[in-house]
C-alpha cells in the first residue's frame, strides 16, 4: 500500500521547520500542499481537514502532472543552499527530499497505481473510516464528509479499471476480501447514524451510500476476472536497496538485511533454548470458571493492563510519560482490515487532529463464549498475556512514541513516520521492559521477547526474498508454517500484508538494532553523566525520523 514516510499532515498556516528557515518554510509548504491534494485521505488520518470530503484523483492525466510537479519541486530544493542550514533545519530537509523521492518513485519506478488493487480498496474504506475516527465539531459534518466521499467512488473505482494492469491475484484477493468487508461497514454505518441526520441529509446519503457500495460490487467482480496468475508485485533488489538509501535513509542493502534475518532467527533460537533450562516447570493447576465469565471479563481485564502499565512506565526511570498524553480506547478490529491485521495493532492520534486519543485493535471476541473460548480467555487474563502486547502497542510503545511525536515544534517533523523509528522502538520496549521488573518471571519475559525477535527475523527473510523474487507467495506460506507451526490462514494474512507494504515487516528488527547502536555510541559519548532516561526522552523528543538523522542531532557532543 501507498504510504511509507508520509508527511502529509502539515496546515499551511503553520508550516515551519525546526529554527524557522523562510526558505524551507515556504518550500515545505508547495510540497506538502502538492502531497495533501494528491493524498487526501492520507491527509484526514493525520488531521489534515481541509481535504475531507475529496476522493483521491489517480487519473494518468493527473499522475503525469504530480509527477511533473514533484520533480520541479525536488529541483527546487535541491537548489536550496545547505550549509546556511541549522542541524535541525538540515533534518526538516532531508525528511521533505525523501518525501519527493518516495512520491516520484511510486508514480515512475514501481508504477502502484497500475499495479496495486489493494491501493483503490483500502481507499474506498480508509476514506470513510478516517473521517469516523478523526475530530469533527459535529456527526453531522462528519456525514457531510463521508457522502461526498461516497458520491465520488464510482469515478474513483472506474478510474482503478483504467489503470490496473495485470494486478497480481494474491494482491487482489486481499483487495476483494477488503471490499466486501467494506461494503457491509458502509450499510452498517448507515443504519447507525441515519436517524442523527435530517431528512435531506439522510436521503443523499442513502443515495451515496448505494451508488458507491453498487460501484465496489462492479470492482469486485471486474478483480476477480481480471486477476493474474502471473502478475508482478516484487520490487525487485535495486529497487528495495533504492527505498532503503533514499526514502528510508537505511545505509544498508537488502542482502545484509537478509544475512541480519538468518543470523538472528537462528541466534534467538539458541538463546530460547537456554533460558528455558534455567526455569523450573510449573505445576499446572485446575481452573474453577466463574460462571459469569464473558467477553466483558476479557476488556475489562485489558483495560486493567493498560492503566496499570501506564502507572508503572510512568513511575520508572526508563522513560517520561507527559501528563497530557491522551486515552486509549479498546476497539474490535474493523472487519474490513482483519484480512490484513489478524493480530492486534494501535491507531494512534493524527499529529494535527484536536484529539489526543489512540485506538487499540484487538481481534473481534466471539459473540458467544464456548467452554474451549472461555478457558482460552480465563488463561488470557490468568496469565496476563495481553501484557505483551500493550507493551509494545502502548506504553512504552506506539501510543506513547508517537503521541510524543505529534507534540515536536517542526510541523514537518510531526507529520513524519519512519518504520524503522516506530516499529523499531516498539520492540526494543518489548526487551526493556522485560529487564525492567514489571514481570514477576523476568527469564520468562526474556524468552517472550527473545520470541518475539525470532519472529520479526523471520519476517525479514520472507519480506526480503519476497521483493526479490527468491520467494514465491507459497514459498513464503510454507516457510512460515515450517519455523513456527500454528495456523496456515493466520500466516496467510501476514504474508499478504508483507507484499503490500514492502521493508515494513523488516523495519522492526533493524530499526531496534539501530537504536540499541545509537545507546552505545551515546552512552560512550556522556560517559560518566550518561543517563538512560534522558536518552530515551531525547530520542522519542526528536519525532519519528530516520535513525540516521536522530543520530546526527543526539551524537554532537556533551551538552
Amino acid at each position: 500500500m501507498k504510504i511509507t514516510l508520509m508527511i502529509l499532515g502539515i496546515l499551511l498556516v503553520s508550516i515551519t521547520s525546526a529554527a524557522g528557515s523562510p526558505e524551507l518554510d515556504s518550500l515545505a509548504t508547495e510540497i506538502l500542499e502538492e502531497i495533501w491534494s494528491f493524498h487526501p485521505i492520507a491527509a484526514t488520518n493525520l488531521g489534515v481537514h481541509k481535504h475531507d470530503t475529496n476522493m483521491p484523483d489517480y487519473s494518468n492525466k493527473t499522475l503525469k502532472w504530480k509527477l511533473s510537479r514533484f520533480k520541479q519541486l525536488q529541483s527546487e530544493l535541491s537548489a536550496l543552499d545547505t550549509l546556511v542550514l541549522s542541524v535541525e533545519e538540515r533534518v526538516d530537509y532531508h525528511l521533505l527530499r525523501a518525501s519527493l523521492h518516495d512520491e516520484i518513485f511510486d508514480l515512475e519506478t514501481a508504477n502502484i497505481y497500475a499495479n496495486d488493487p489493494l491501493l483503490y480498496s483500502q481507499s474506498c474504506v480508509v476514506s470513510i473510516h478516517a473521517i469516523m475516527i478523526r475530530y469533527a465539531e459535529s456527526i453531522q459534518r462528519k456525514m457531510a464528509a463521508v457522502t461526498a466521499r461516497l458520491n465520488q467512488m464510482p469515478l474513483f473505482l472506474e478510474t482503478a479499471r483504467q489503470n490496473l494492469k495485470k494486478p497480481s491475484y494474491i494482491l487482489c484477493d486481499a483487495a476483494i476480501n477488503q471490499l466486501t468487508e467494506g461494503e457491509r461497514f458502509i450499510e452498517d454505518m448507515f443504519e447507525y447514524y441515519k436517524d442523527s441526520l435530517s431528512q435531506e441529509s439522510r436521503l443523499k446519503f442513502r443515495q451515496a451510500k448505494t451508488k458507491a457500495v453498487a460501484s465496489m460490487m462492479v470492482f469486485t467482480y471486474w478483480l476477480e476476472k481480471n486477476q493474474a496468475q502471473d502478475g508482478m508485485f516484487a520490487l525487485g533488489e535495486d529497487n528495495y536497496n533504492y527505498k532503503l538509501h533514499n526514502i528510508h535513509l537505511v545505509d544498508i542493502t537488502a542482502d545484509s538485511i537478509l544475512k541480519i534475518g538468518t543470523y538472528y532467527l537462528d541466534w534467538t533460537a539458541t538463546m530460547i533454548d537456554n533460558l528455558s533450562d534455567m526455569l523450573e516447570l510449573s505445576r499446572q493447576e485446575m481452573v474453577t470458571l466463574p460462571s459469569d465469565f464473558g467477553p466483558q471479563s476479557v476488556v475489562q481485564y485489558r483495560e486493567m493492563e493498560l492503566s496499570d502499565l501506564r502507572e508503572f512506565v510512568a513511575g520508572s526511570e526508563l522513560v517520561t510519560v507527559p501528563e497530557w498524553i491522551g486515552e486509549i480506547e479498546l476497539v474490535e478490529t474493523p472487519s474490513f482490515l482483519l484480512g490484513l491485521i489478524p493480530g492486534v495493532a494501535m491507531m494512534p492520534p493524527g499529529p494535527f487532529d484536536r484529539s489526543r486519543k489512540s485506538y487499540f485493535y484487538t481481534p473481534p471476541l466471539p459473540r458467544r463464549f464456548e467452554l474451549e473460548d472461555a478457558e482460552y480467555f480465563y488463561n488470557y487474563i490468568y496469565n496476563r498475556w495481553f501484557r505483551g502486547s500493550a507493551v509494545h502497542e502502548a506504553y512504552p510503545g506506539h501510543h506513547l512514541q508517537l503521541s510524543i511525536a505529534n507534540s515536536h515544534p517542526s510541523s514537518i517533523r510531526r507529520g513524519f513516520r519512519t518504520f524503522f523509528f516506530v516499529e523499531g522502538w516498539a520492540l526494543y520496549c518489548e526487551e526493556m521492559m522485560a529487564r525492567s521488573g514489571l514481570y514477576e518471571d523476568t527469564i520468562g519475559a526474556l524468552i517472550n521477547a527473545l520470541e518475539g525477535v525470532r519472529y520479526r527475523a523471520a519476517r525479514i527473510i520472507v519480506d526480503v526474498k519476497l521483493q526479490t523474487g527468491a520467494f514465491s507467495y507459497g514459498d513464503a506460506l510454507r516457510f512460515m508454517v515450517d519455523t513456527f507451526g500454528g495456523s496456515e490462514a493466520y500466516y496467510a494474512r501476514e504474508i499478504k500484508r508483507y507484499i503490500s507494504n514492502p521493508i515494513q515487516p523488516s523495519s522492526y528488527l533493524v530499526g531496534k538494532l539501530q537504536i540499541q547502536d545509537l545507546l552505545e555510541e551515546y552512552r560512550e559519548l556522556r560517559g560518566n553523566n550518561f543517563d538512560l532516561k534522558k536518552f530515551h526522552d531525547e530520542l522519542l523528543g526528536h519525532g519519528s525520523i530516520p535513525l540516521k538523522l536522530a543520530k546526527m542531532l543526539m551524537l554532537s557532543g556533551p551538552d
